[in-house]
């Protein structure tokens, strides 16, 4: 029995929720943010991919409309606080397995909410990005750097073929456009950490001849 789409979104955004927060407590924890520097990581990289997709959409942010949304987002921070403070230690592919899924749910649940709002592929396309990386961007502009989504993840890649794929098997059933959608994006995600794979920089090759880029 297929689902609704909204209930699917529901769902998928809390699991996202959950393993973006570790994320964003991470990197929080490498600039050495304190308590609350680390709480607030923890939320933006949560529910930022969220609300972009939501207002994009022009409706209320469903980390609003829905209360236990900030509730996932602090408590899967204040997990991942407590484990880095009681210096836990996991192995790096439990990590990045939860990344995976967490990209997954992300990148389909921003496809469905595309879809229930009746755009054509492309629009699911880029509202499965949006949803999957936008949390990311934030915590990565919080923390002064350069996203790491523009040099060297295969993020966006990954939540735009799993935004397709969804997109592709909505007629069939709603059911197995989740299942296709979370399993491309995190099959795509997985293999790009495994195998290190990005997408080619252009200017590497010159800097390496110590040739300036051309200016128009």
């Amino acid at each position: 029995m297929d689902l609704d789409s909204s209930d699917l979104v529901g769902v998928l955004d809390r699991a996202g929720i959950v393993a973006f927060a570790f994320s964003g407590v991470q990197v929080g924890v490498r600039r050495h943010l304190d308590l609350f520097g680390l709480l607030v990581m923890g939320v933006v990289t949560a529910t930022g991919g969220g609300v972009i997709r939501d207002a994009i959409l022009d409706r209320m942010p469903l980390v609003l409309a829905n209360p236990d949304y900030l509730a996932w987002a602090a408590g899967g921070s204040a997990a991942a606080i407590l484990l880095i403070w009681r210096r836990a230690r996991y192995p790096r592919f439990v990590l990045a397995i939860a990344e995976a899924g967490g990209l997954g749910a992300f990148a389909t649940a921003g496809a469905l909410a595309a879809i229930g709002a009746g755009l054509g592929w492309s629009g699911v396309m880029l509202m499965a990005i949006v949803t999957a990386v936008g949390g990311g961007v934030i915590r990565d502009l919080l923390a002064d750097r350069v996203p790491f989504v523009l040099h060297s993840e295969v993020n966006a890649t990954a939540a735009a073929l799993g935004g397709l794929a969804t997109w592709a098997a909505y007629d069939v059933s709603n059911g197995a456009a989740t299942l296709l959608g979370l399993g491309v994006t995190a099959m795509v995600r997985v293999a790009g950490v495994a195998f290190d794979l990005h997408l080619p920089h252009p200017g590497e090759g010159a800097a390496a001849r110590g040739e300036r880029p051309r200016q128009r």
